[in-house]
């Protein structure tokens, strides 16, 4: 879409409407977001006017449990499939999936969107965060970003008191995630695909040309789920603070070279 589609055009049509909601979507989801926790899938469906088609499809993306949110984007709404999203908001764990129905409008000479529903924000869960393996990651991601940092890698992380981080590698539907085992003493980097089985299959083709470069890999197909992974794991004790940052050196480098290796076949 130009920048020469006025708002009243954006309206008249499925794709420039479509294609509107793709630029703008974020600033939107990001303010509608504030309060509620954080979701590694967030599905985005456009539609001029709003029709049982776009919830099928967008519940057909969720994955494994895995939490996500739905923001609806319509310009026409219809009161039946209002009520059909408030009732699955309240019969969703409300830990693991919220549909948004956000209505664009007019307002003179631009389009401005109007929440219509939105999910109830989940009470918060009381989380022990101070036993010794949630400390234990916490201070292992606060020393990763601060060498992350120096090394101004891209494989950047949010420090938290969990086992794993995601990272956006600008594929839809695929991430690298880098976790730590405390109990096992190792850490991890995998490349993780959310829902389409055919990227992995034709990874799983490459194998040994991404394996010479990488070295040895666990391709995790996981047939009884939507989602796999390609996993690769290097033993480090990160209670041994000798072992730290050597440990998170090679965890960035790991990132950093999933990234550079699967970016030629995704």
């Amino acid at each position: 879409m130009t920048e020469t589609i006025t708002p009243i055009e954006v309206l008249k049509s499925r794709q420039n409407f479509s294609d509107y909601i793709t630029k703008h979507s974020k600033e939107v989801t990001n303010d509608l977001l504030q309060g509620y926790p954080s979701r590694p899938l967030h599905i985005i469906c456009p539609q001029l006017t709003q029709n049982s088609d776009g919830l099928m499809e967008s519940l057909a993306k969720l994955v494994d449990n895995q939490k996500a949110y739905i923001f609806w984007f319509v310009a026409n709404i219809k009161e039946d499939l209002e009520n059909i999203s408030k009732n699955l908001n309240q019969i969703f764990d409300k830990n693991y999936c919220g549909i948004f129905i956000i209505k664009a409008v007019l307002n003179g000479d631009k389009i401005e969107f109007e929440p219509i529903l939105k999910p109830e924000i989940p009470s918060k869960q009381v989380r022990n965060e101070n036993t010794p393996a949630k400390l234990l990651q916490k201070a292992y991601w606060e020393k990763y970003f601060e060498i992350c940092d120096e090394l101004q890698s891209e494989m950047q992380v949010n420090p938290a008191p969990q086992h794993y981080q995601y990272i956006p590698i600008a594929k839809k539907g695929v991430q690298i995630m880098q976790t730590v085992n405390t109990k096992d003493k190792y850490i991890a980097t995998e490349l993780f695909i959310n829902i389409d089985k055919e990227i992995f299959n034709k990874l799983l083709e490459h194998k040994s040309e991404i394996e010479e470069k990488l070295g040895f890999l666990d391709w995790q197909a996981l047939e009884d789920k939507k989602s796999s992974r390609i996993r690769q794991r290097l033993n480090y004790d990160i209670s041994d603070a000798s072992q730290i940052d050597n440990a998170i050196k090679d965890h960035i480098k790991m990132a950093e070279d999933f990234r550079e290796t699967f970016k030629k076949y995704l």
